[in-house]
């Protein structure tokens, strides 16, 4: 018996897979039905979907079968997934990879074997729909096109999974979000109204260090508001289209000097450091919308406050890589975890708790910022050593000489 190699992406077929949140789940009529399909258009006893994990095949559904899972390694449809097409063994006794193998030999006694692998985004397999029967045979070019034509129904329906576990996971995350705005603007109107009504009640009374530090109060809380609804006209402007970029050649260092000089004030509440490093190249430039990019460092630098513990530094820097200009913004805190990285750049979504965090937010800057860069034509990634150091790089095109 020839048990079939592993598939080069394996991780990422596992992670697909694993996305789907498929296995082990009840018996649905939607399957059902494909394979009871399936075994009728090909005349065969058995009909399966497939899915093939670390160690087993298991079957979604499994029409003529009571099994709802076998080891992988006896499994034909591991061998189908290496493929993209049909793959099929009309005499298994005649087959060096599976004369001896125990689903030959012993219950289902599989003789005939014809399996379509099963295909989510990127081509990724995950497993098959496959027909099964105790006798050797040939298959059709009709019935062929027939079991290819419903392998991608079944295709369709793991799809549309995916589909509403997404909108579910969305539609929660907008509660959340709406849950969290709602708080975010009643605090700072809270203050702002609160710091007006003192003045108001008691403006005889109070000494010119008094009534500084309220303005102060009042103007703070202002500005949080006004970026709570900036990040929201923001967000309508994206999914609508409607957002404008004015491209430009953009001075670098100049750009990273006012980013860190506008968001010093704030660092120095949370008392922390911001530091620009010398450039590595001088007199560069890129193209890019300077104020958007003031908006999205600006982003970067308070998300880096927030979780840097006091006394710590912020680094900011930039250097040319390969044609494109790279910053960088690195700070030592906590770091992202692991678990919740993938969905570091998603809409609504924070990688910390809100309420144990220095300063709560709505889920919506790195999300912003991700496409606001990459309306620009460049990119933004980051790298995270928990407990070690956070980099978030932003990358831009070179301006062309």
């Amino acid at each position: 018996m020839q048990s079939a190699p592993l598939p080069e992406n394996e991780a990422e077929r596992l992670f697909k897979l694993r996305e789907l949140d498929i296995l082990d789940s009840l018996e649905e009529e939607a399957y059902d039905d494909l394979t009871a399909l399936a075994a009728q258009i090909l005349d065969v006893p058995i009909a399966l979907i497939s899915l093939v994990d670390e160690q087993r095949q298991w079957f979604k559904s499994h029409h003529g079968l009571d099994a709802r899972e076998t080891p992988r390694e006896y499994a034909f449809c591991a061998h189908a997934i290496l493929g993209n097409d049909l793959f099929v063994v009309e005499d298994a006794d005649q087959d060096q990879r599976f004369h001896d193998n125990p689903l030959v030999t012993g219950a289902p006694h599989v003789k005939f074997y014809a399996g379509v692998p099963l295909k989510l985004a990127e081509g990724i397999k995950i497993g098959t729909l496959c027909a099964i029967d105790d006798h050797s045979r040939q298959i059709s070019q009709k019935q062929r096109q027939a079991l290819e034509a419903i392998a991608r129904q079944v295709e369709a329906q793991l799809q549309l999974r995916l589909k509403v576990k997404e909108l579910t996971r969305l539609d929660h995350l907008k509660d959340e979000f709406l849950s969290m705005a709602s708080h975010e603007l009643r605090t700072p109107l809270t203050s702002i109204l609160g710091s007006l009504g003192l003045m108001q009640k008691t403006r005889s009374n109070l000494t010119e260090d008094k009534l500084e530090q309220l303005t102060d109060i009042a103007t703070r809380n202002a500005k949080q508001l006004l970026s709570l609804v900036n990040d929201m006209l923001d967000l309508t402007r994206l999914q609508s289209g409607k957002l404008e970029l004015h491209i430009e050649e953009v001075d670098v260092d100049q750009l990273i000097q006012d980013a860190v000089n506008v968001n010093q004030p704030y660092a120095d509440e949370l008392g922390v450091k911001l530091h620009a490093n010398k450039l590595t190249t001088p007199n560069l430039k890129m193209m890019g919308d300077s104020s958007r990019l003031m908006q999205v460092l600006t982003n970067l630098l308070s998300n880096a406050a927030k979780f840097t513990s006091r006394g710590d530094q912020i680094e900011v820097s930039a250097s040319l890589v390969a044609d494109q200009v790279q910053i960088a913004v690195v700070d030592h805190g906590p770091g992202i975890p692991m678990e919740k990285q993938d969905r570091l750049f998603q809409r609504f979504s924070q990688v910390h708790d809100s309420h144990t965090e220095k300063k709560p937010g709505t889920g919506l800057g790195l999300y912003l910022c991700k496409q606001l860069v990459t309306q620009q034509g460049g990119d933004i990634v980051f790298s995270s050593q928990p407990g070690v150091e956070t980099r978030f790089c932003i990358h831009m095109p070179l301006v062309s000489k």
